[in-house]
């Protein structure tokens, strides 16, 4: 009985740990993809951003070996992605999941990744909020 108190306690304590570490791993994640894609811009000296998807997926695996996912907490729609959407605006970001790179040259957020997600963390933020500067 004493086990089974002690389970009830501590299993939801263990599940959000484990959520957390998820969304670590995710924003670490982000931040590398942001890094790969700078350089990419840097690389070719024109601050040209991908103009698509395939052009995003190239750079990716240029970059990483295994492309990184979006580990969101257990539960929220599309928690486990790692595909790519490259959008005008942050309008793009449409809770599929992955990532969103804005490319819109009329838009302050140029050039910057988004978590492709409209949920919200353990700690009640938008994922699509985090920062990848």
């Amino acid at each position: 009985m004493i086990i089974g108190i002690l389970l009830a306690i501590m299993l939801p304590r263990v599940s959000i740990v484990m959520d957390r570490s998820r969304e670590k791993a995710t924003h670490k994640n982000l931040q590398g993809i942001q890094a790969a894609v700078n350089a990419y811009c840097i690389r070719d000296t024109e601050d040209v951003y991908p103009a698509s998807n395939a052009d995003f997926e190239a750079i990716l695996s240029e970059y990483f070996e295994k492309r990184p996912y979006a580990l969101l907490k257990r539960g929220a729609a599309n928690a486990n992605e790692n595909k790519v959407v490259v959008a005008a605006t942050t309008a793009g970001i449409d809770n599929t999941g992955g990532w969103l790179l804005v490319t819109g040259n009329n838009d302050n957020q140029c050039g910057r990744m988004f978590i492709n997600s409209t949920e919200e963390d353990t700690f009640g933020i938008y994922y699509s909020t985090y920062s990848s500067w």
